[in-house]
């Protein structure tokens, strides 16, 4: 096995990412030992500041209008020998007796070695664009490991809480899956981007979500680190499962930071 060295951006992000689930969890320590006159937002301005600049550090998911979404961050993909990376028109063919990847992109053959790019632009279903700007990971006889970052778009979103498909095992054409580390800032009476979860505002029981997304016997309340957790359909063909973590709130705002899965149906929508 060859074994290929990660692009720096996608450290950096990783990095910061490992980085605050360590803030998240030294914050979870300090919850247990507050005194009863503690309120459930009396986090220390050190770990505020140090939360802030890890936030500040990580890929954004961003809410381009009302109803466009856009998610972008690092990605890690796999293609089987013998198979397209899914979604695109890039296929890994195998490897070459010398130990590169012989590819077909549109066609047309490539050979890549050690850290190459392996890039993508197209719309792999109606609504939904997709950028792909990947390196070569590794690779073997077995699979082509790739990693980098991602761009996705998807136009005239209209949320709805529902289940979402099960993900295969194995990559398959008729299931394309991106997941990708989200973060947001949900002003008062605003909704978390693609959930139908609004934040209430900031309580002494914590911070209150509400809207269509919370089951009515759901406790809706929740406290730095706590989980927040939604999946439903962002439009036809197009879901989304979001689990994501609480990192500060106030009076006015809500930031959670998580993974959110898009996941794209080339085939049935229903799930």
């Amino acid at each position: 096995m060859n074994y290929r060295k990660i692009p720096i951006n996608f450290l950096l992000s990783i990095t910061g990412i490992f980085g605050l689930i360590t803030i998240l969890s030294a914050c979870g320590t300090n919850l247990s030992d507050r005194t009863s006159t503690s309120t459930p937002t009396s986090t220390p301005d050190g770990v505020k500041k140090t939360i802030q600049r890890a936030i500040e550090n990580l890929p954004k998911g961003q809410q381009l209008s009302k109803n466009t979404l856009l998610y972008q961050g690092p990605i890690e993909q796999t293609i089987p020998a013998g198979s397209f990376l899914s979604g695109t028109n890039i296929k890994y063919v195998g490897l070459t007796k010398d130990n590169t990847a012989e590819v077909s992109i549109n066609g047309q053959r490539a050979f890549k070695r050690s850290t190459d790019s392996l890039d993508w632009t197209g719309s792999p279903v109606k609504g939904v664009q997709v950028q792909l700007s990947d390196r070569i990971l590794w690779l073997d006889q077995e699979r082509l490991r790739l990693a980098g970052t991602i761009r996705l778009k998807v136009d005239n979103v209209t949320p709805k809480t529902g289940s979402v498909p099960k993900i295969p095992d194995k990559p398959t054409p008729s299931l394309i899956v991106y997941k990708v580390p989200v973060i947001y800032r949900v002003k008062r009476g605003e909704a978390i981007p693609g959930t139908t979860l609004t934040y209430v505002g900031n309580t002494e029981k914590g911070a209150q979500l509400g809207g269509g997304g919370l089951p009515k016997d759901e406790y809706p309340y929740r406290q730095v680190g706590d989980s927040i957790a939604w999946q439903g359909q962002l439009r036809s063909g197009v879901y989304l499962n979001l689990l994501a973590r609480t990192v500060l709130y106030n009076e006015d705002s809500l930031n959670v930071t998580g993974l959110a899965t898009i996941i794209l149906s080339t085939g049935d929508s229903t799930p």
